[in-house]
């Protein structure tokens, strides 16, 4: 079965490339979707990340960080033209629905780019003093605008709002462009989730044909993060024709690979 990790990032330690792609080896993950947040986050770059997909083609694909507030539409522009295939935008400097944004995400649909928007509650390794960060401007209802004035952007909620999980459901039931992830650490809010059951928010039928795989931890924990999603859907009974597209179809489609 075909898997791509949707969601995950370039952490700023020696060696954690070639420890990401190991893992992929070891999991069968064939394809993992990077970006990297900056120092802020303890990550590198969108050079890095540039760098790694360029000597990876086939294993890395780029999301370019786009900070909404720092940086424009020509931000997409340049990272379309390196070879960026989708955007990733978290602690923007005001709402997500902010209409100054607008032409952020006009141009991430102009070049077919799915945008993957943090939600919820968020932890930089820093405090971000002086940095304006707000998780309240990433609650998933702010993306409720962008959606219906770009009907044809592929939106990806990621951690399923977090703390705002019927919230970020919802908007992907009633949102044809909209899919979420349930990524997150093996001990964050999944595990409250999990307690609760992921189906509370995720109950209509068909629901999980609207989930994307994805991991966002350590490479170490990737295997938990993996695990732990197939226990799941075992456990809901979520079909083979829907965890193919859990696992990899969704995105791959998204992605046009």
């Amino acid at each position: 079965m075909r898997i791509i990790d949707a969601h995950n990032h370039l952490l700023d330690e020696p060696g954690f490339l070639a420890g990401l792609l190991r893992t992929m080896d070891e999991l069968e993950i064939e394809k993992t979707c990077v970006s990297g947040l900056g120092p802020l986050f303890g990550m590198k770059d969108n050079a890095a990340v540039r760098a790694a997909f360029e000597a990876h083609p086939d294993r890395i694909v780029g999301a370019v960080f786009i900070r909404p507030g720092v940086d424009g539409p020509e931000a997409v522009r340049r990272g379309f033209e390196a070879g960026f295939r989708m955007v990733k935008v978290t602690v923007p400097r005001g709402p997500y629905d902010d209409p100054a944004f607008l032409p952020i995400w006009a141009r991430a649909l102009e070049y077919d780019m799915p945008v993957l928007f943090h939600t919820g509650t968020v932890a930089p390794m820093a405090q971000g003093r002086g940095e304006r960060i707000s998780s309240w401007a990433m609650h998933p209802m702010r993306i409720e605008p962008i959606t219906r004035e770009f009907p044809a952007l592929k939106v990806l909620i990621a951690h399923l709002g977090v703390v705002w999980n019927h919230d970020a459901a919802d908007l992907a039931r009633m949102r044809p462009n909209v899919y979420v992830d349930l990524t997150g650490e093996p001990d964050g809010w999944r595990v409250r989730a999990d307690r609760d059951g992921m189906d509370t928010w995720l109950w209509w039928p068909g629901a999980f044909r609207r989930v994307v795989f994805g991991t966002d931890v350590h490479y170490t924990k990737m295997k938990t993060i993996l695990d732990q999603d197939l226990a799941r859907m075992d456990r809901l009974g979520v079909g083979p024709e829907t965890r193919e597209r859990v696992l990899g179809g969704n995105i791959a489609e998204m992605l046009g690979i």
